[in-house]
């Protein structure tokens, strides 16, 4: 991850509403008054055909330490908490029941975090003062479970600890995944589950001028450096502002807050009458104000944009800063030239499958691909039967299908899961968007269900073997590598369509929405190529470069970071899945690999490669 301390400190509020809401660049939704009733999926008491044994795991050959055990889990716990209660929205988004972590409510300052320098600061100083007592705990004395979150934990407070100074590097206003869209969705998909979330939703929606204030300074400053966006990124995230303001009285956290209110049973019709006002008059006042406030401070500050050509001139501080943030986003700490070349390789991969499909099927061109049944819950259904021989059987858990507004149906793709509480892992949530038929739903639904983002969430975070800050942590790359993943496991074990055209169909959306625009995105913003010079080499690659290099060119400016824990998460889990089946030959077993891959939690992939390798060499020394 990022080692210049943007894993908390980017946004600390509003950066969970982001984690939260990441699969909102794959299509999230909103809920809307279609709600179809819940899901219950039971969990098997006998293994799915084929299921692979759990991974046997190696004995230490090492004492291991009960009191070291005690102090990593305990430091653990303390860190979990120092993180999920900075602020009133991350609490509530993170933890359920404040007693599953011996979390006190009235100590959770009830607001939306902190936008400033001084409290990147604070984030900095207390990952110093954790990490320090981290290293005191004796590594070797844990179990090999406990390493390996050792590790992923040590790394999250390395990377939120360093001296290095990029305060104002960081973009919060972006056109496809900024603060100022993703607020409102924040609050939309807040729980009201009792009278104190009701009460610290309002609490949160009248803080909102104090903080889109800090973050109006922020680009202020940002601008003051000459590092504002430019008049085209400027004139997006206005637009965007302007439709929430002009939707003053229509906007659709009316609807979501009255009807959370009116599903709780323990308020009297005043009551729910009153707190439905108070939202009402915040919603006019507090809410609109602070999005006219930042929309009115934002145009002010025109005369500071930067021409496409400017924005690109990147001084060393800023390819330092580029390559960080490309290792936060890809979860691994390989060097720009590395990940550049795995791009490379990835791309090189999937063109020339999607050209011998090309060349066995001419027509493949005009085939327009068709995944779904056209009903989603047999879709899901016909997703968990693929899954059953290669995964391990989910525990129980609810899942609800529920449409998102209409007022929202434009500015999102098909469908998105919504992360749960840590401990509320059970009920899970998958809005999908209706405006416009999805002839790919099942694809859409194997990337944020079964066996992408919910399956990971559902199957890690009831894993208490791994530790809390490995689960709660935001590696985007992991999970959005995963989610990718899903897709191809779907494709290549799909039998209800063309499999060719289904391979094609996933080929060209991996190197077309993915991997070429996250090299585009390199070579533009850390080597300086030219329109031009994209355009040629887009054409080696051999791709039209005169048709692709105006989809990306501007976009990668404005949003250099956009599209690589899609691009960079999974190339890395491919590449890794083919080497390690190369390794082992007929050895391999993709049940094994995958339980085995899963049972490690998240982490970066440097950890996660060095757990694989160990595993497959294992399985060569067994067979020798």
């Amino acid at each position: 991850m990022n080692q210049n301390g943007n894993r908390l400190s980017k946004l600390t509020a509003l950066v969970m509403a982001l984690i939260l809401l990441m699969s909102l660049f794959s299509g999230c939704k909103l809920p809307d008054n279609t709600v179809t009733e819940p899901i219950t999926i039971e969990s098997s008491n006998t293994d799915a055909p084929g299921q692979a044994e759990a991974t046997p795991v190696p004995e230490p050959t090492f004492q291991v330490s009960e009191t070291a055990e005690a102090a990593f889990h305990a430091l653990d716990l303390d860190v979990f908490r120092w993180y999920v209660t900075s602020d009133g929205y991350s609490f509530h988004m993170f933890v359920d029941n404040p007693a599953s972590y011996q979390i006190d409510h009235a100590s959770v300052p009830m607001t939306l975090g902190e936008f400033t320098e001084e409290d990147t600061t604070r984030i900095k100083n207390d990952s110093k003062a954790f990490l320090e007592k981290l290293d005191a705990i004796n590594r070797e004395e844990l179990k090999p479970e406990s390493q390996f979150s050792y590790d992923v934990l040590h790394q999250i407070l390395e990377d939120d600890a360093p001296d290095s100074d990029y305060s104002y590097y960081y973009e919060p206003l972006t056109e496809y995944s900024g603060l100022h869209s993703n607020m409102p969705l924040s609050f939309a998909l807040f729980e009201l589950k009792n009278v104190q979330d009701v009460e610290d939703y309002l609490t949160l929606l009248a803080d909102m001028p104090r903080y889109m204030g800090q973050v109006l300074a922020y680009e202020q400053k940002r601008a003051e450096l000459g590092m504002f966006m430019t008049e085209p990124a400027l004139d997006k995230i206005l637009e965007g502002c302007k439709a929430i303001i002009d939707a003053k009285d229509t906007t659709f956290l009316y609807v979501t807050f009255e009807e959370g209110i009116d599903k709780l049973t323990d308020l009297t019709p005043e009551q729910a009458k009153q707190y439905k006002d108070i939202n009402s008059n915040l919603l006019k006042t507090e809410y609109i104000s602070s999005f006219q406030t930042l929309y009115d401070g934002l145009d002010k500050l025109r005369k500071n944009c930067r021409s496409y050509e400017e924005a690109v001139k990147f001084n060393e501080a800023h390819k330092d800063y580029f390559e960080l943030t490309m290792q936060e986003d890809g979860c691994n700490s390989l060097s720009v030239e590395e990940n550049l070349e795995m791009l490379k390789t990835e791309l090189q991969y999937l063109f020339y499958d999607f050209q011998q499909i090309a060349a066995k099927k001419p027509d493949i061109y005009d085939a327009v691909p068709n995944m779904t049944s056209g009903n989603m819950q047999q879709d899901l259904d016909y997703l968990q039967t693929l899954i059953q021989p290669l995964l391990p059987v989910l525990p129980e858990h609810n899942l609800t299908l529920t449409d998102v507004p209409e007022e929202l149906q434009g500015q999102f793709a098909p469908a998105a899961y919504v992360i749960p509480a840590m401990d509320d892992w059970k009920d899970n949530t998958i809005y999908i968007n209706t405006a416009t038929p999805d002839p790919t739903l099942l694809l859409t639904l194997a990337h944020e269900g079964y066996p992408g983002h919910m399956y990971q969430y559902i199957y890690q975070r009831s894993q208490d073997h791994l530790g809390l800050m490995q689960r709660a942590a935001n590696f985007s790359g992991y999970a959005e590598g995963w989610a990718q993943f899903a897709e191809f496991l779907t494709v290549e074990n799909q039998t209800k369509y063309d499999p060719d055209v289904a391979r094609f169909y996933f080929d060209y959306s991996m190197m077309l929405n993915a991997i070429l625009p996250a090299i585009v995105s390199i070579l533009v913003n850390y080597y300086g190529y030219t329109e031009a010079a994209v355009e040629n080499a887009i054409s080696g690659f051999g791709f039209d470069g005169e048709y692709i290099t105006p989809l990306f060119y501007n976009t990668v400016i404005d949003q250099p970071y956009y599209y690589f824990d899609y691009a960079i998460g999974y190339s890395q889990l491919a590449q890794l899945y083919r080497e390690t089946e190369n390794e082992l030959g007929d050895k391999f077993d993709m049940a094994a690999f995958l339980k085995t891959y899963l049972d490690l939690g998240p982490g970066n992939f440097d950890l996660v490669r060095e757990q694989v390798d160990v595993w497959a060499d294992g399985l060569l020394q067994d067979a020798a």
